[in-house]
């Protein structure tokens, strides 16, 4: 699959990405998340603090990748979305049934202990498409570019390490890239886990 044109058709591209992701058969969505879990590993040391996220409708399934990371000692965020901007929160998984439904959204979030995606080690961050440069496509809504954008004011900082959760199939040769977009660190489908930007020897 891939972006042919430098003027490229971000609906056209959108659209293309969720059927081939919607397309998929749930045995290939179970075993890419029990795949993306293995290659997670060498990401959740204990003490850590790792950002992620819930799945929502066709995106890859993130929760092996957690379990394995409370698992291992590491404490599990979750993103909790503001009432006023899009400058995301992340907020402390527990043990405690305090779960609830964002009253606009309608997605499960969690209330926990808040962080700004700064003092994360580790985020892992959904998106609808991705490319060899490492930047991502997401739903629209303009959450992420939010919350990461301290990352172009610090980029050799490296923290938090943001690595793109996907299928193989949402890897393309580009996508459509504005100013405010931040590359992402590394790239995690059901290949493995690969420092961006790929190479075409090695993608």
């Amino acid at each position: 699959m891939t972006a042919s044109s430098p003027a490229i058709d971000k609906t056209a591209l959108r659209r293309q990405l969720r059927r081939a992701r919607i397309a998929l058969p749930p045995a290939c969505r179970a075993e890419a998340a029990r795949a993306i879990a293995r290659h997670a590993s060498r990401l959740l040391g204990r003490g850590k603090r790792v950002g992620g996220y819930l799945a929502a409708g066709s995106e890859l399934d993130l929760a092996e990748v957690m379990n394995a990371a409370l698992w291992r000692g590491a404490e599990v965020y979750l993103p909790q979305i503001p009432r006023r901007g899009r400058r995301l929160w992340f907020t402390r998984l527990g043990a405690a049934d305090r779960w609830y439904l964002h009253p606009r959204y309608r997605i499960l979030e969690y209330a926990g202990a808040r962080l700004r995606a700064e003092r994360l080690d580790v985020v892992f961050v959904p998106l609808l498409g991705v490319d060899r440069d490492g930047y991502r496509m997401g739903q629209g809504g303009g959450f992420y570019d939010s919350t990461l954008a301290f990352r172009r004011r610090h980029a050799l900082s490296g923290k938090p390490l943001l690595v793109g959760v996907a299928f193989d199939c949402q890897l393309v040769d580009a996508v459509p890239r504005e100013a405010w977009d931040v590359r992402l660190d590394w790239l995690l489908t059901e290949s493995g886990l690969r420092r961006l930007p790929l190479r075409e020897a090695g993608a």
